[in-house]
């Protein structure tokens, strides 16, 4: 029996040590995931940061790009209507054209009756 309270008096210091030793590490470990957490916080929050900055540039640059296609349709526009007044008077012309055409063919057949009257006027 004298033998077994030292035995007793051992173990309990070495799970009370054991106890200790594993209260403190837990805590060390807590804060070390802390700090880690707290470190992936701020990376993350510079990071968003970042990519905030770099939409802003990038929400510039495709205003700045919808401003300069804008830009092109509009003159664009002005050199399809343009083409398309030159069509249009180019269409009316052919359509003239056509006219006086006919008027010429109908002049020469009347040019050809006469001739053909007064020959057979001088023949006869």
């Amino acid at each position: 029996m004298v033998q077994i309270i030292p035995a007793i008096i051992s173990a309990a210091a070495a799970l009370i040590v054991c106890l200790i030793n594993n209260n403190y590490q837990r805590k060390r470990d807590e804060s070390t995931r802390a700090r880690e957490k707290e470190q992936q916080q701020a990376d993350l929050t510079a990071h968003l940061e970042e990519i905030i900055a770099n939409q802003d540039d990038s929400t510039s640059q495709i205003r700045n790009e919808i401003g300069m296609v804008e830009y092109k349709l509009s003159e664009l526009a002005k050199h399809v209507e343009k083409h398309n007044n030159v069509i249009e008077r180019t269409y009316e012309l052919e359509k003239r054209t056509e006219l006086q055409e006919e008027k010429i063919k109908v002049a020469n057949h009347r040019i050809e009756d006469l001739e053909q009257t007064v020959k057979e006027g001088i023949g006869a």
